[in-house]
Parts: structure tokens; sequence; C-alpha cells
């Protein structure tokens, strides 16, 4: 809607997980070297929590488009209420591409379990690792789903893991993770990801207004301070009040965003 009023090429703060636009920020960084040695490694698991907004998906889609065709990558999105089995049918329907019964009698856990072996043998036979990263995994929210998680890293041969399992949630999924001493010894790998600080904020926003096609400074510095003040420097938040500014900007004709319009976006996302 704004892009060619500002001289954009795309919508820079679009919150879409787009790894075009990672940040590297050294948590970030931190973040994806220790997922891609526990990878790369052949670990068993590795896990990677953090708060809302903070771009945990982000970072695993960056990671998922390093990794070379050596790897099988699969995602697993976690949803509230999961019993074991719909857990397990889920990991078979990504490991299978759907071609799983919906049908939640028509399979039980030994089936699903065996599916998934299947495929991850065969995947191993053509030469390839599998990858499975369980997205949102702080929403198995009762232990015997929980507890799935340590039976799929049971699946082994010839003494080497034949996947390596991301976890990826809020950081009540740590303190879950915790309480299942089994399935916590069994994570080698373990990051987290934080609120940026006040330089990283400005350095976020001005490397994503790069990418988009603007390197002049288009926030001023009063309006940067405040988004980062506002956003609590949360990714998500960021992206939100800059791009309520620009589209307020571009409806009054503005020539930069300043206060007075980070201002007016902050009223309406209703973070003051």
């Amino acid at each position: 809607m704004y892009q060619e009023y500002w001289k954009l090429k795309v919508r820079p703060f679009h919150n879409i997980a787009d790894p075009k636009f990672f940040y590297h920020s050294v948590q970030h960084d931190e973040a994806l070297m220790k997922l891609t040695f526990a990878v790369s490694e052949n670990m068993g698991a590795a896990m990677l929590t953090g708060a809302y907004g903070c771009g945990k998906t982000l970072l695993s889609r960056v990671l998922l488009q390093q990794l070379g065709a050596a790897y099988v990558p699969r995602t697993c999105m976690a949803h509230p209420g999961m019993a074991p089995v719909d857990f397990l049918r889920a990991v078979a329907r990504v490991m299978t591409d759907n071609q799983v019964a919906t049908d939640r009698n028509n399979l039980v856990a030994d089936a699903l379990l065996e599916i998934i072996e299947r495929s991850l043998t065969e995947n191993r036979r053509d030469g390839k690792r599998t990858v499975l990263i369980i997205d949102e995994a702080h929403m198995l929210d009762n232990q015997a789903a929980l507890e799935m998680l340590r039976i799929l890293l049971n699946f082994q041969q010839n003494d080497e893991f034949l996947m390596t399992l991301l976890f990826m949630g809020h950081l009540d999924l740590a303190e879950r993770v915790a309480g299942i001493k089994q399935l916590a010894q069994r994570i080698p790998v373990t990051c987290t990801l934080g609120h940026f600080n006040d330089a990283d904020t400005i350095k976020y926003i001005q490397t994503r207004l790069a990418i988009a096609g603007r390197d002049d400074q288009l926030f001023s510095d009063d309006a940067l301070n405040l988004i980062y003040r506002n956003s609590g420097g949360i990714p998500r938040r960021i992206n939100t009040l800059c791009d309520v500014s620009l589209t307020l900007g571009y409806a009054q004709k503005a020539s930069k965003i300043d206060t007075k319009l980070v201002l007016e976006a902050s009223e309406k996302f209703g973070v003051i």
C-alpha cells in the first residue's frame, strides 16, 4: 500500500517469517550457530526457547534454508490439548507428506511410530539425515505428549540418531522439559532468544529498511528511540509499530517518520 510512496521495493516490516529479513544480532547468530552445530553433528535434539515475537520461527526457517541436499527438513506445529496419538499422527503426516489417515481411531501409537521409523530409515538409506522441527512445542501441555518427544529420540541405527529433533517454543517449554529429567538429559544443546536492547532495535529497523530499498534515515532518532521504548525491543512489536507508522505517514503525506506518527501508531497498537 505505501511502498511506492516511501520508495520501498517491499514492505520491510510485514510480520511474516521471511529469511531475507533475518537480523544478525549476537543472540540470534549464537542460537543459529548452536542449532546448526546440533544438526551437523547429528545430535539427537536441541531446544530453542524465547519470549513471544522474538524471532524463533524466522530463525528456524533460516536454519532450514541453510541445510544442504543431504538433509530432509520437516516442520510439525504443536497445538494445545494434543494427546500423544494426535502428536504422533501430526509427525507422521509431515514425514510422509500427509499420507496418513486423519481418523483418530484408525491408527494407534505403535502403528504411527512404525510409519515414522520407516520414513526415517528410508531417508537414511538414501544417504540423507532428517531434521524435524517441533514448532510451538510449549503447546504440548500434558506430560504424556511431552514424553513422546523422548520416545522419538529412540530412533537410532548403527549407534547414530536417525534424525535431529529441534524443539522451539516459549520460555514455558524449558520449565516443562526440566520437569521430565529423562527428556531434559537428552537435549545437549539449548539456547534462548530475548528482547533487543536499544542499539539492536535501531540497527534492526535500519537493516530491514535497507533490505527493502531505503538506505537513508527514514525514521528520526527520536522516533527510533520511542519505538524501542514502546515495543520493549520485541521484534514482532517493532514490526507492527514501524508498519503502522509508515502507513500513517503515507496517509498524512509525511516526509519522514517522527515521534508524532510513532505515538499515534502506538495508540492504535494499544501499547501506551
